[in-house]
């Protein structure tokens, strides 16, 4: 679920000062966007599960890059991408890594 590995590099990478800031930002963006999916589905892009990929592979959410790529991957195609798949493993992730980052548990 959590590569806990990909999250301390980037604690490391980007300093411990630094690290809960940039995370609680990746959050709030990737529940931002999930939210304008969930009130229209129908207008889902590619590139909205594109950049939710980015995000929750910086913070080493390995099962939602695994649904964001499915849902990419649908919408390539013209099919409709599983919204709830995304969101549900954003929840479960975040849940996973609050107590990681300070702040975080405020947020969920």
């Amino acid at each position: 679920m959590i590569d806990w590995t990909r999250l301390n590099d980037l604690r490391a990478d980007i300093g411990e000062a630094d690290f809960a800031d940039v995370a609680r930002l990746f959050v709030s963006e990737m529940r931002e966007r999930l939210v304008v999916l969930a009130a229209d589905p129908n207008a889902a892009t590619g590139a909205d599960f594109h950049f939710l990929r980015g995000s929750a592979a910086n913070l080493g959410l390995s099962e939602m890059v695994a649904a964001c790529n499915a849902a990419e991957a649908a919408c390539r195609v013209g099919k409709t991408p599983d919204i709830a798949a995304v969101a549900d493993a954003f929840a479960t992730a975040i849940i996973a890594i609050a107590t990681e980052i300070p702040g975080l548990s405020n947020n969920i």
